[in-house]
Order: structure tokens, then sequence, then C-alpha cells
């Protein structure tokens, strides 16, 4: 998984999000009207510093088993941290995301990712947590060991919406854990960085969503800006085993609630599907 998208090229997926985006009726969609811009919206644009991303404090939780925040996300109670075998490239594929769990997407298989990232990206600001944060969402194959990984793409682009979902296999269920704690701990301290992306200038923009970050588990918002152009993710990694399930959602920026309760919504759903499945291929119930 390289910055929750490997399976294209993050600066073309940029753009397209972007240019439906303008091509909508609004030419953005859910300008903010509480004052608050975040990365690439209207405020953003004028050249002020942005300011602080969209609130992700709790909500009132829908049920003894799920909880939910301002994204909207729901989830299970964290990961599965013990037991479950090494996954192969082939089974990885079998559990992934496809258009039958969320209607109005589509993909082509053939396009799958199926390499690990064995080569640090270096920041170039943001410090030590940073560093961490960036290897962990990679899952760097020389620090956590990763066996395989599939990067797939869904897109939607109507709404100029993305998922890009990944499965990554561990050689132990440590190690999956180990790159979801080291994610979550770096969110902690990791706001903002600067790295390169596909060979252009990039920045991140980071806020964990706290109802996401639990033991195996971990949520958050990016504002990610590639060569000049900013697009908004929310992640859900989830360690289930020896692997560890990334759902990720790529839209046009935006603080309006709606569509954050939206992508959220959507993002949580999906991530307890793929959490189910890989629960399944494990035998771990």
């Amino acid at each position: 998984m390289r910055f929750g998208i490997k399976g294209g090229s993050i600066a073309v997926l940029t753009t397209a999000v972007l240019a439906t985006a303008a091509c909508s009726s609004s030419g953005q969609i859910g300008a903010s009207g509480a004052g608050t811009s975040a990365p690439g919206s209207p405020a953003a644009s004028t050249g002020k510093t942005a300011v602080t991303p969209p609130n992700t404090a709790l909500a009132p939780s829908t049920s003894g088993a799920s909880s939910a925040n301002s994204t909207g996300s729901t989830s299970s109670s964290g990961g599965t941290t013990t037991g479950g075998k090494s996954l192969t490239t082939d089974q990885i594929s079998a559990n992934l995301l496809t258009d039958k769990d969320d209607p109005g997407y589509t993909y082509d298989a053939s396009e799958d990712g199926t390499s690990v990232t064995d080569t640090q990206d270096v920041v170039s600001s943001g410090g030590g947590a940073c560093q961490t944060f960036v290897d962990a969402e990679n899952g760097l194959s020389t620090k956590y060991g990763t066996t395989a990984e599939v990067d797939r793409e869904l897109t939607k682009s109507a709404e100029g919406h993305v998922i890009e979902d990944s499965v990554l296999a561990m050689p132990s269920p440590d190690k999956a854990l180990a790159m979801v704690s080291d994610l979550s701990g770096s969110l902690q301290s990791c706001k903002k960085l600067s790295v390169a992306i596909s060979g252009k200038p990039g920045s991140m923009e980071l806020s964990a969503i706290p109802q996401l970050m639990k033991h195996g588990q971990a949520g958050y918002l990016n504002y990610l800006t590639v060569g000049g152009k900013t697009v908004l993710l929310t992640a859900d990694l989830v360690q289930v085993g020896s692997a560890v399930s990334v759902v990720v959602l790529l839209g046009p920026v935006t603080n309006d609630k709606t569509e954050l309760g939206q992508m959220g919504s959507t993002m949580g759903h999906l991530s307890d599907l793929q959490v189910a499945r890989l629960k399944k291929a494990q035998g771990l119930g």
C-alpha cells in the first residue's frame, strides 16, 4: 500500500478526482459553511494557511458492538491480534472488495497491484514520527516482513470517488500488529509531513479518527496534496491475524458533515466486510 494508493498513479487519481468535481453541478463537493477550511477548499485556495481539518470528536454509539464518530464511520471492536495463517497473493485476491460490495463502483482485477513496498520513502519534513507513519502506511517489507500484498482500485466516476482496497500478509500476527500500532502511535504527534509522491512534491495533513483508534486498528483523515492539488482520504486499517486490511476512500476535499458522514459510513461498512472475509480465510471464525 503506497499512501493508500498503489494500484495506479496517485497523481493521475488526484487529477481525475478533481476533474470530476469540477464538472459537477456545484463545481465542488460540500464547501464548508462553518468557517473552517480544509486544504484545497475555496478558502485554502486563496493562499491562506489551511486550518484544522474537520472535527472527528466522538458521537453517541449506535450499538454496543459498534461505534460512530462525526465521519459516520462504524467498525467492530478493534483487530484480531492472535492466530491466523499467512495468506498468499491468490488468497488475498479472492477476499478483496468487488463491485458487488458497493453498487455503482467498478474495477478491473487485471489491474490489481501485487508488489510489496521494499524501498523507504523518506520524508523531507515532519520528523521521526512522520517517517514511522509513512513506513507503516506503505507496509514497508524491510521493516515488517510483508510477504504478499494485493491492491485494488474501485471507482465511481460520477461522484469523483475512488476506493483503494489493500490486504497485506505478514509472517506473523506480531508483525501485523506492529504495522498497525506504529501507524496508530505516529498519528499522536505526526500532523503534517512532506514527501515526494510519484515523483511530484507531496504533503499530508493528518487527523486521527478517535473512535477507530483501538488495539489492532487505526483510522485517520489525510488531506493529501500532490503537485499543488489536494484530495481527501479516509482510511481504516485493521489487523486480522497475520494480515492487515486497508480500506481507503479518496474524494474531493470537503468539510461538509453530510459528505464526511457518507464517506465514513461507506468506509466502515466495507472495512467490516473485508475483515470478516479475512477472518474466515485464516480460520479465525
